[in-house]
């Protein structure tokens, strides 16, 4: 099978799967129909890559970022359960902006001490979507992003 056979074999097998995986959202732990399609289109990714397929070249024909697809395919064995947060009161404003002061610090010193921080505010229960907005980004994706990134360098 040609590389261009390969990647129209499995944009085949994928395209089906996007829009429900697509919304799948919260913990992967959760046994939904958008997460049941977002974990098939995960295995399919590693499948594709596994054969030899080309991850940029399966995201272009999807019409998908590299970046997510990526993220699928490194992100996949990561446990779901190796770091849960508190549950606790919510967190006050105070709080929060406390917790944003610490991540800021931990972020002027490394990549690595800044993502170890997110796991440590998440496990105490900040909320994710709160931090972000004190920090000001649009979204707690990169925040969620790195402790999965902290918690798989912790696995390797």
């Amino acid at each position: 099978m040609t590389d261009t056979e390969l990647t129209k074999s499995y944009a085949a097998k994928i395209k089906p799967l996007l829009p429900l995986a697509k919304k799948a959202y919260g913990s992967r732990d959760q046994d939904t129909p958008a997460h049941t399609a977002s974990k098939e289109y995960t295995r399919l990714l590693i499948e594709y890559k596994n054969s030899g397929g080309s991850l940029p070249e399966i995201a272009r024909v999807l019409k998908v970022a590299y970046a997510g697809v990526r993220r699928r395919v490194a992100m996949a064995e990561v446990k779901v359960s190796l770091s849960k947060p508190s549950r606790r009161a919510k967190s006050t404003a105070a709080e929060v902006r406390k917790a944003a002061d610490r991540v800021q610090k931990a972020k002027r010193v490394s990549s690595e001490k800044y993502h170890e921080q997110l796991v440590i505010e998440y496990e105490n229960g900040i909320s994710l979507s709160a931090l972000s907005k004190v920090l000001g980004l649009s979204s707690a994706a990169p925040l969620y992003y790195g402790v999965q990134r902290a918690i798989q360098r912790a696995g390797e």
